[in-house]
């Protein structure tokens, strides 16, 4: 069984070989959107979570949000009743 650093290398040898078959244009236009990389940090999900929460605040054609969700949610039941037909 190979280690974790051993296919690591593989896939990116992989990478190299199909890089290499791209037309110099493709090749070009890969190297600009690697040299425009930023570091990106993870978010953790309770994060994105509390920054969505209260998203549709403020429409005012969703009164009730828990009628609302019913209501949803029974057109997709009746749906998929629909299709199990």
């Amino acid at each position: 069984m190979q280690n974790a650093a051993t296919l690591q290398g593989e896939k990116f040898i992989e990478i190299i070989k199909d890089i290499e078959r791209l037309t110099s244009s493709q090749q070009k236009f890969i190297q600009d959107m690697l040299s425009q990389r930023t570091k990106v940090h993870k978010t953790s999900g309770k994060k994105i979570l509390r920054k969505s929460f209260g998203l549709w605040a403020d429409r005012s054609d969703i009164a009730d949000s828990q009628e609302y969700v019913n209501t949803l949610r029974k057109g997709w039941q009746a749906r998929v009743e629909r299709i199990k037909d």
